[in-house]
């Protein structure tokens, strides 16, 4: 009862926005979405439930069932993820974001995982301070994201500088809302403990 609820406030949360959500089971089939989600692949809420991912958006799927599969795993959110196809519902190319989080049951195992979609018009971007705190506000995900190059370089303990230089060299995993130079950055705290840890472990 607890999965549902969060479920309902999930939709509610975003169901009069230009924002899309959907919600999936372990075997990547819609369980719940608003509208908006609807709308962007051109068919009903109905004709959505019941069917995989696979199933509506064709190959455009096998570029975000990785981060579902991550998320099922982890119970961490995967954040910032591009997409770029022609789905099976739709006839012209689309581009959208996806922010996935993990939706737990009372024992605590994720069962399910919530999408927000933002799709991005040819010549717009959306803007990305909005939605990291997007991304923040939602369950699962308070306090996960250190929102710049400062924040980060004080959470391992490191200058900035040196927190640059590990992305360049040593894959710390700096996320971007945009490819441009200047581009706002943020980091998940699970990924970069993840990244302290392994690379402590190599140098002993």
């Amino acid at each position: 009862m607890e999965q549902l609820s969060d479920a309902k406030w999930l939709l509610a949360f975003v169901n009069n926005s230009n924002v899309g959500l959907g919600i999936f089971d372990d075997q990547l089939r819609y369980v719940a979405l608003n509208a908006r989600l609807a709308a962007m692949h051109g068919i009903s809420v109905e004709s959505h439930l019941g069917k995989t991912l696979r199933e509506i958006l064709g190959e455009v799927a096998l570029q975000v069932e990785p981060a579902f599969r991550e998320v099922f795993a982890t119970g961490r959110p995967f954040l910032n993820l591009e997409i770029t196809g022609i789905s099976s519902t739709t006839t012209d190319r689309r581009h959208w974001v996806d922010n996935l989080f993990p939706l737990k049951d009372s024992a605590g195992i994720v069962n399910q995982v919530a999408v927000v979609v933002v799709e991005l018009q040819a010549d717009t971007k959306p803007e990305p301070p909005e939605l990291v705190h997007e991304a923040e506000s939602l369950p699962g995900s308070a306090n996960e994201v250190l929102r710049s190059w400062k924040e980060i370089a004080k959470h391992v303990g490191a200058c900035v500088k040196t927190t640059q230089r590990w992305e360049q060299h040593y894959d710390f995993p700096i996320r971007r809302l945009e490819r441009s130079k200047g581009a706002v950055v943020f980091a998940l705290k699970a990924e970069v403990d993840s990244w302290i840890r392994m690379r402590t472990q190599r140098a002993s």
